[in-house]
């Protein structure tokens, strides 16, 4: 296995747009990187698999189920599978990495999709 740029890979990415870019696929893990443009939003589109978010840099609001955090560079949050999450009310550009585990669902990647 090479060693993946996290900061090559975040540079790859639109600086407009809210985007993901996969930057690894071993199997069970997969992983990506995410921007968040200010005054975005992602939709709450719970996945079938367990997923680490990690703040690279940036901040603003994270939604996983019924519970609201403030987020900022740095901080590590949780989402179980089949939990709706998403990010809002974001103040600075938010950049991530994603790690999900292995799918409950294999088949499947969202359990719902985008809202409409």
């Amino acid at each position: 296995m090479t060693p993946i740029s996290i900061t090559d890979a975040v540079a790859d990415l639109d600086p407009d747009e809210l985007q993901h870019k996969e930057v690894l696929d071993a199997g069970p893990i997969t992983a990506e990187v995410g921007k968040y443009p200010p005054d975005s939003s992602a939709p709450k589109n719970p996945h079938n698999e367990e997923e680490l978010y990690y703040i690279l840099s940036g901040s603003g609001k994270f939604r996983v189920g019924d519970d609201t955090h403030d987020i900022e560079a740095g901080d590590l949050v949780y989402v179980e599978p089949a939990t709706e999450h998403d990010f809002f009310n974001i103040s600075e550009e938010i950049t991530v990495l994603i790690i999900f585990g292995p799918s409950i669902h294999p088949t499947s990647y969202g359990i719902r999709e985008e809202d409409g």
